[in-house]
């Protein structure tokens, strides 16, 4: 669990305990499917931000300093992602939280939506061990773009069926997920145009520019 979402599912309308409904896969595998796929980005992700030195020389100092400063960045760098990540964990099952089952077309979209997340930190692998200049911010706008469309076009077809949702699941919850879905995609956005105009990335670095949709996330959050 985590703070501010709860996975158990609320009620049916006789208000007993919602039971997995039949579909093409049982909810609880799915989950604990899609909890393993985030677990895996994540030990990707710390083991791109914290690499371990080769050697470590006895008296040079410099070279410790070096190290802990650049140990000191990769944190940031880390910290950063990770908090990328637990947003699209949490509009992911807060997504199933008001499901009653998966359809087809539910469960081939996450699959999509899940190897868009798997790119994110391949992507900083690239970037690291290339000896091609690649542009990173702008994979990385592209990949959260690619990621938060994926969640906006899940939730636009599990909202759209009601055999899908909770027979109590309000307008109001449907709409302000669907405005906190589209936060990252539209930071996105503004992100590959800011590069394409040379700004980001020097004059707005991508930890700032990305601050924005994250307060606004915790904002929003507090009202469902």
């Amino acid at each position: 669990m985590i703070p501010g979402i709860s996975l158990e599912r609320p009620p049916d309308r006789n208000g007993n305990a919602c039971q997995c409904c039949p579909g093409p896969v049982p909810q609880d595998m799915f989950e604990i499917l899609v909890n393993g796929i985030f677990a895996f980005v994540m030990t990707l992700i710390v083991k791109n931000n914290f690499p371990l030195p080769r050697y470590i020389p006895g008296d040079d100092l410099p070279f410790l300093i070096q190290y802990i400063d650049q140990v000191t960045s990769d944190g940031i760098v880390f910290v950063f992602t990770f908090v990328m990540m637990v947003i699209f964990y949490i509009l992911f099952f807060e997504m199933l939280r008001h499901m009653r089952v998966l359809d087809r077309g539910f469960v081939y979209l996450s699959f999509g939506y899940l190897l868009s997340l798997v790119f994110i930190p391949l992507t900083s692998l690239l970037w690291t061990y290339s000896d091609v200049n690649i542009p990173y911010a702008v994979l990385f706008h592209a990949n959260i773009l690619i990621s938060g469309v994926m969640m906006v076009i899940l939730w636009r077809h599990a909202s759209r069926f009601e055999r899908l949702l909770l027979p109590k699941t309000a307008p109001g919850i449907v709409s302000n997920l669907s405005i906190r879905l589209m936060l990252l995609p539209i930071t996105a956005v503004a992100g590959l145009l800011l590069d394409w105009l040379d700004v980001s990335f020097g004059e707005i670095p991508i930890t700032v520019l990305y601050a924005i949709p994250v307060i606004a996330f915790v904002v929003l959050s507090r009202d469902t």
